[in-house]
């Protein structure tokens, strides 16, 4: 209304300074005490007075003086921190020291074992097996190189060579073929000298008894070889960078052939054109020092020239088989 007056309100840390203008003029009120208000008198002459509605409105207004401020200007709200919120730049409260992590505990599933213990069992059976295999083909490539290098090694500083046989000589004193009512039979006397040499100079052979088997070879027109005797020789020991002849005397008696065949040995006998072979079944080891190797069988095959080149002075090389029999 017309006749109320604006009241405005200052207030401070000392008290609340009341500040009415109205149109006659204007009046403050400083309370530095709790209640006590004083009024300056109005300008028209009228004698101040306290009103009761007024007093109880600047306690009010003192009351909220006295209330904190609110908030923010610009109207935001203040946003609340959440339960448990820590303060990073606060200093660590002093307390017991924290206990060590523990390892948290596998689950059954990952566990060796502890899902299906059998099959567990099984398997480590499995990798033993594997790993002493693995173990055993180890040892035995290094134990096959180590032969290997050793057998390299030996190779060079030895050299072997195999002894070298040679037909020296072949003689037929006696050589019949009787024909009779009921075949052809041939009767013969053959010796045969066998040269062997060792050609090494660091390797002594030894020879276990031999035995030779001379025969006349099958032509294509003949059923086969005709048999001329066996015959055998000692044992020998042959050194270094030697040799020596073994002799062989072969005897046949009664061997019977048919009446064509028994005709032409006749005819090849005459004209030396008679051909015989000879083998020879015997063991061979080495000697290295005061060592000696096993005894391996050889096989040595002699032959195929006619007795009229060997007359002559041939000496045909013998073919020598290692671990033929």
């Amino acid at each position: 209304s017309t006749g109320e007056r604006p009241v405005l309100l200052q207030h401070s840390r000392e008290g609340v300074e009341l500040n009415i203008r109205g149109r006659g003029g204007d009046f403050s009120a400083a309370g530095a005490g709790e209640g006590d208000t004083q009024c300056p008198p109005p300008d028209d002459g009228s004698p101040p007075t306290s009103s009761p509605s007024f007093l109880s409105s600047s306690a009010s207004l003192r009351k909220m003086a006295e209330k904190p401020a609110g908030p923010a200007p610009n109207g935001k709200p203040v946003l609340q921190k959440p339960p448990g919120y820590r303060d990073p730049a606060a200093p660590a409260p002093a307390g017991p020291p924290r206990p060590p992590h523990r390892k948290q505990p596998l689950p059954p599933s990952f566990r060796p074992g502890a899902a299906n213990p059998k099959h567990y069992r099984r398997r480590r059976r499995r990798a033993c097996c594997r790993r002493l295999c693995c173990w055993l083909c180890l040892i035995l490539l290094i134990v096959f190189f180590v032969l290997a290098l050793v057998g390299a090694l030996s190779y060079l500083w030895f050299q072997p060579k195999l002894p070298s046989f040679h037909l020296q000589s072949i003689q037929t004193p006696l050589f019949n073929v009787t024909s009779k009512l009921d075949g052809s039979f041939v009767d013969a006397r053959t010796v045969v000298r066998l040269q062997v040499s060792n050609p090494n100079s660091k390797i002594r052979f030894s020879f276990a008894p031999s035995e030779a088997r001379v025969a006349v070879p099958g032509d294509d027109d003949d059923a086969g070889d005709v048999p001329l005797g066996t015959a055998t020789a000692p044992g020998l020991d042959l050194g270094r960078k030697n040799s020596t002849v073994l002799r062989f005397e072969a005897r046949a008696k009664g061997v019977m052939v048919d009446d064509g065949l028994g005709a032409r040995l006749a005819v090849r006998l005459r004209s030396k054109t008679l051909r015989l072979a000879v083998e020879v079944r015997t063991r061979v080891a080495l000697a290295v020092g005061g060592k000696r190797t096993g005894k391996v069988p050889v096989r040595v095959v002699c032959g195929g020239l006619p007795l009229k080149q060997l007359d002559g002075g041939a000496s045909p090389k013998c073919t020598i088989n290692v671990l033929k029999w």
